[in-house]
């Protein structure tokens, strides 16, 4: 699954990245995504600060919030 920065904000609000190393969400409000690369971008507080992060092909999982 791909997430890009056109994908709307309400759709991204549906999904959370999962690290596939510690099975842990990686904090953050979701910019890009693509659990294919493993390459994600957030933002990670309200100043805007942004951090690519890379967690190697197939090291990232994009699964649907609970609701």
């Amino acid at each position: 699954m791909k997430l890009e920065t056109w994908t709307s904000a309400e759709e991204k609000h549906r999904w959370m990245i999962v690290r596939l190393d510690d099975f842990t969400e990686v904090a953050g409000e979701i910019i890009t995504a693509d659990d294919e690369t493993g390459e994600c971008c957030v933002q990670v507080d309200a100043n805007s600060e942004h951090k690519t992060l890379s967690f190697g092909p197939g090291g990232i999982r994009i699964v649907g919030r609970r609701r």
